[in-house]
């Protein structure tokens, strides 16, 4: 019989797509200098949120087509279209 150890060692490589997404638009962002975390991202449909203060959130939507085409260079992200 198999340890538990064992069963579940299969599956600790496999990553969080959602998560791996969100840390390179962060690193999008950081490279355009919106300073932006992590957990301060969210996806809907083919709208970017993003959870910031305000004045984070113009920056952002000044640079908004910019940081659009480079999003949409990322596979899985193509569909983004919106940041709100």
């Amino acid at each position: 019989m198999l340890q538990i150890g064992q069963l579940l060692s299969r599956f600790k490589n496999i990553s969080n797509s959602e998560k791996i997404k969100k840390q390179l638009i962060v690193e999008i962002m950081e490279r355009n200098n919106i300073p932006i975390k992590i957990n301060q991202l969210s996806f809907s449909k083919n709208t970017l949120f993003l959870k910031a203060q305000p004045i984070v959130k113009t920056e952002a939507l000044f640079k908004k087509q910019t940081i659009l085409t480079e999003i949409q260079k990322i596979p899985g992200l193509t569909t983004i279209s919106n940041i709100q």
